[in-house]
């Protein structure tokens, strides 16, 4: 079978629910409607590393945005940042296209428009000059359903500069 050489940026946890903040995950396992419609998209996915994780482990309280905005996390961010930036220069090298990004609404991480990771992401793909646009949010509600034709769905944040 042929590959479609198109790869789809994802936030960690939309294959992985066991890294979220305990109590917000959205499914038990991984984010079914929004990994169906990517693969009935016939794209790969390129699964991003979970900041939140890896700088405070599994149990970890629950923060802010402002609680995360700190040089200390930021230097996280773009040190676990750093092997993806790479890859993805890799993938575009030969030919590959990156199809758009898909985050976490109201995450103070990985929500497309306004959290800390996802800015030092869309500064470290600036400096790389990789654009990655759309970018499609899972939403903030407690079934984490996802309809890609819903425009709240999709976001124009950080990453569309």
């Amino acid at each position: 079978m042929r590959r479609s050489r198109k790869v789809i940026i994802t936030a960690h946890c939309v294959l992985n629910q066991n890294t979220v903040f305990p109590g917000d995950a959205r499914s038990t396992g991984i984010m079914k409607d929004a990994v169906e419609w990517i693969q009935a998209q016939g794209w790969g996915i390129l699964q991003l590393p979970c900041p939140e994780f890896t700088f405070l482990g599994p149990d970890r309280p629950g923060m802010t945005y402002a609680q995360y905005d700190t040089p200390e996390y930021r230097r996280h961010c773009r040190r676990i940042l750093e092997p993806f930036v790479e890859q993805l220069k890799v993938y575009r090298q030969h030919g590959y296209a990156i199809v758009g990004g898909m985050g976490i609404q109201s995450s103070p991480s990985c929500d497309p428009g306004r959290g800390v990771f996802m800015e030092e992401l869309a500064a470290m793909l600036s400096e790389a000059g990789i654009a990655v646009d759309p970018w499609w949010q899972i939403p903030a509600t407690e079934s984490g359903q996802f309809d890609p034709q819903d425009p709240a769905a999709r976001s124009r944040g950080s990453q569309a500069r």
